[in-house]
This record gives C-alpha cells, structure tokens and sequence, in this order.
C-alpha cells in the first residue's frame, strides 16, 4: 500500500494544482438582499449535509417565520443541471436531482432552485422578492462563486480526513488547511462507537492551527412504512422524539412476526446507513445490497431484488432512495402483491451543543437586520 501511495503521489500535487487553477478563475459574486450560509465538506463521500440542510431549514422555519427560504442546489445528474430550474414538487427526480427532490418532498413551501452555475440559476428562477430571506448553498464549499455570510464545513466522525491524501489517492477535496477559510465546523454521525475518531480529528484541526467554533452532532432516526396504493403515500410507524429508545420499540413492535430485513441504497456513505438501521433495529440481522451513489433505480434493477422474499421480508431504504424508487410503480405493485413491507429511514440532525449553534444563527440574522435596516423601530 505505502508503495501505491508513493507512485501516485506527485498526481495529488497534480490534482491541487489544477483545483486552485480552476479558483483562482472565478470572481465571487454576492446576491443582493438575501442572506446565504453554506453548508459543505471537504471530503469525498456522504457527510449528512441533506439531513443537515433540513435542520437548518426548520430552525428558520420556526424562529424566523418571517423569512422566506431557499435551498440553492447543482442538482448532481439531473437532467436540468446545465440550463438550470426551479422545482414544482418532489416528484421528478431524474430532472431535478434526487436531494433537492428530497428537500422540496420534505418543505413543499421551500424555493428550491438547482443548476451548475448556482449564481446565474438563482438570479434565473428567484420568485421571491423579500429581504427577508435565506438562501442555504447544498454543497458549497468549493463553490466559491457565490460569497456566503455563513460556512459551515460537515466532518464525518467516523472518519473526518481519510487519509489524509487528497484526490486521486485520498478522500479529501482539497487540503486540511483550507478549512480556515470556512466559519465553524460541524463533526456528524457521532455514536458510542467512533469516539477514538472523533477525538483524533479534533486534535488534527488543533495541530494544523485551525482555530474555528467546533460543534458535534448525532443522527436522530425514525422508520415510515409507506404504503404501497397508487397514491404512495407514507405514514410514520411511530411518533419522532429525541429518544431512539422509545422510536425504536414502537418501529419493532409494528414489524410482522419473525421479520428479515433488507436494506438497498445508493448513497454516499451506505455502510453508515447500514450500521444506523442496526443501531435502530436492536442489532438485527440485516441483509442489504449497496448501488453506487445518486443511482437511477431502474425497474430492472429493483425488480431483480423481490424474487424468493415474503410476507415475512422488510425492506428498508432511505429518504433520499425514495423519491426514485417511488417512481417505478411495478416494482411497488410487486411488494404489495406480495405483501413485503417498505420502510423508510428518515434520519434528522440533532447539534450537541444547540444552544451554542443558534445563538451563532440567531447572531447572523440579528447582524443582517441591522445592516439592511429591518430592525423594527418600535417599542
């Protein structure tokens, strides 16, 4: 291995070279009247910033009801990448992308505008015309097009660097160091099981000299069974709390006699998804089949996981699978003939140290107001 990574070496100066090249072309702009905050990371491979993005739209949901929002995202493998769109609903994934479907699924009253050149689409497609407005940039950091008044770089915990290498021989996007250029950092996915590593990518920002508000979150999960009638719609198997206690043993008692699970996602990170469905499921048994990230789910491909499954099989897959797979519709008549189960794990973001968290979001409104005179004269 060590010989591998001395051969392809030089090509990860390559790689450096060519993305600062590729920055150093692009004069960020600011759109006007709106502020934007920028959630990201700095690796290759799934962080959580989708459920991240989501907690960040129902804070402002609930404590700046007056602001309109908008996810502003490349929409990766969509159809309408190039020329750009604004999203009608959840429900056309191959045009739109699958995570800005999974946003605007989640926040039908969210503005979500997806589109490679993220300045020229928002200024393309923007119907809102409030300054009281947050745009929320899914997947920025590299994205220096657009200046943002808040940058938020997501580590996963489990492994926050890789090794250390950037691409070809690495995980990393661009070096450690550049992470001075974000405002705070957010390490995901912390469970029991990964404390070592969370704690060695801490000591790693200290000794490079990144000194940055640092906070830890977890994921919190609940299962849906959706159901499988024409109109697929899903209801909750239990009521979401903070506890994965008490979730977990309503989602258990719901389950059929004697149940097999199986999982199927194409996610950035599907062993995580895997080991979160075991945490959840008391360490059952689980039975899965990993397809690559953003994957299409055909009818052929779904269908060629049914055969010999029963009553007694559930399947389980994510928010983000779902929006695809909802779309094959034999493939869904198929589990129902069957009587097979469909769960859907919907995870959300719970931040450690919350409070600290958004007294920093309330801050930047609060700083915005001031600046763009929206602060109230009266009282």
């Amino acid at each position: 291995m060590k010989v591998i990574l001395l051969l392809f070496y030089p090509l990860t100066w390559v790689y450096r070279f060519l993305f600062w090249l590729n920055q150093t072309k692009i004069t960020p702009s600011r759109i006007p009247h709106v502020i934007v905050i920028s959630v990201g990371n700095i690796t290759v491979g799934g962080t959580g910033k989708t459920p991240f993005v989501q907690y960040l739209v129902r804070y402002f949901q609930k404590h700046n009801k007056d602001y309109a929002i908008t996810i502003l995202s490349r929409g990766y493998k969509a159809k309408k990448t190039e020329e750009g769109a604004i999203l009608p609903d959840g429900k056309s994934p191959d045009l739109y992308g699958d995570e800005p479907s999974q946003h605007k699924e989640r926040f039908p009253n969210v503005q979500v505008i997806i589109g490679k050149n993220r300045w020229k689409s928002f200024h393309t497609y923007n119907q809102i015309q409030s300054p009281k407005h947050i745009v929320i940039l899914d997947d920025g950091f590299q994205h220096k097009q657009v200046i943002r008044d808040l940058d938020i770089v997501l580590l996963d915990a489990n492994s926050p660097f890789g090794n250390g290498f950037t691409i070809p021989i690495g995980f990393l996007r661009e070096p450690i160091t550049h992470l001075r250029r974000a405002s705070a950092i957010v390490f995901t996915k912390i469970t029991e099981h990964n404390q070592a590593q969370f704690q060695r990518g801490k000591k790693v920002l200290a000794k490079t000299g990144i000194n940055l508000p640092i906070f830890s979150s977890f994921l919190d999960t609940a299962f849906s069974e959706i159901n499988l009638a024409p109109d697929a719609k899903f209801r909750e198997i239990g009521p979401r709390t903070d506890s994965r206690i008490s979730v977990k043993n309503v989602s258990i008692e719901q389950a059929p006699p004697n149940p097999s699970y199986f999982l199927f996602t194409g996610v950035g990170n599907p062993t995580q998804v895997l080991q979160t469905a075991k945490d959840f499921l008391g360490n059952q048994e689980i039975k899965y089949k990993f397809f690559p990230d953003h994957y299409p789910f055909t009818e052929s491909a779904l269908s060629s996981l049914i055969p010999n499954h029963n009553e007694a099989m559930v399947f389980l897959t994510t928010e983000k699978d779902w929006v695809k797979v909802r779309t094959q519709t034999q493939f869904l008549k198929e589990l129902e003939r069957r009587k097979i189960k469909l769960y859907l794990l919907a995870i959300d973001v719970i931040i450690a140290e919350s409070k600290e968290f958004e007294s920093m979001l309330a801050g930047l409104v609060s700083t915005y107001e001031v600046k763009n005179g929206l602060v109230s004269k009266t009282g």
